[in-house]
């Protein structure tokens, strides 16, 4: 009886709530007795969960919601930027339980209760439109969505097409401002950086004898960003430096920039002083 209902739970993603499971009394018995040997855990509103299940997944079924903006990213295993935020849940109707101060609602009058068996997430373009709409900086849905239209797995389309209601502006002039050539978090973020100091650029442009290159700022400054994963072994910092002299020979003026750099918002200082020369 124990492993069977321990399979059930598992079944559910590892939490759910009891009354989703239809147990007759003996089985609530035994319920409570693996609870008790702390084979699982409790939680508000009759929420049950294998131990060191996600946080994110037990709120969802706490709420009876979807998981959305950055937790739906996590799960679609697309990139953020960093730092930790709450978990956001689309819930059916925002009186049904208060927030336990560990994740932010939105209501939504369209969303039904998911399934206990299906995994409890919004669809990705619902997801990313949400998470445009509603997060107040503008690089972590960017880096999302450039890593989503990148890889092929949404259209602008769908996205624009969910773009109603409150924060719908702030969201349709950040989908404008997305670009699926864009291959990495760090690209998005030096992009996002030069744009917003007015210059003028082109991403993942094609440079004869030398190949893709990541920006090309005013036309004249290669921008290169060194993800440390990518570029640390010998073969590829030889092939880096190549890249640099081909540049110089085609009249451009190559700047590299690391990872840390980047997030520090080094990139547009220093192509300004690359400019003034």
């Amino acid at each position: 009886m124990h492993d069977d209902l321990l399979a059930l739970v598992r079944g559910c993603y590892g939490a759910v709530r009891i009354r989703d499971l239809g147990l007759n009394r003996t089985q609530r018995r035994h319920l409570a007795a693996l609870v008790e040997a702390g084979d699982l855990t409790a939680h508000e509103h009759g929420v049950i969960s294998i131990p060191g299940t996600d946080r994110a997944l037990v709120l969802a079924r706490i709420h009876g919601g979807l998981l959305t903006c950055q937790a739906a990213m996590s799960h679609y295993g697309l990139p953020v930027a960093q730092g930790r935020e709450q978990v956001h849940l689309v819930v059916p109707d925002r009186g049904r339980f208060a927030a336990l101060g560990r994740e932010v609602l939105h209501a939504d009058r369209n969303q039904s209760q998911p399934s206990p068996t299906s995994f409890p997430v919004q669809s990705l373009p619902k997801a990313l439109a949400r998470f445009l709409r509603c997060h107040a900086r503008d690089d972590s849905p960017l880096i999302a969505l450039d890593a989503a239209l990148h890889d092929e797995r949404v259209t602008a389309e769908q996205v624009r097409a969910l773009l109603r209601g409150p924060g719908s502006v702030r969201a349709l002039a950040r989908l404008d401002r997305a670009s699926a050539r864009s291959r990495s978090p760090l690209e998005t973020l030096a992009r996002i950086d030069l744009e917003d100091a007015g210059l003028s650029l082109e991403d993942g442009v094609d440079v004869e004898g030398v190949g893709e290159v990541d920006l090309v700022v005013e036309g004249r400054i290669v921008v290169e960003l060194d993800g440390y994963t990518y570029h640390c072994d010998e073969y590829q910092f030889t092939l880096d430096r190549w890249r640099d002299r081909r540049l110089v020979a085609c009249g451009y003026l190559p700047l590299r920039f690391t990872r840390k750099e980047v997030y520090a918002h080094q990139v547009v200082p220093d192509v300004l002083k690359a400019l003034d020369r």
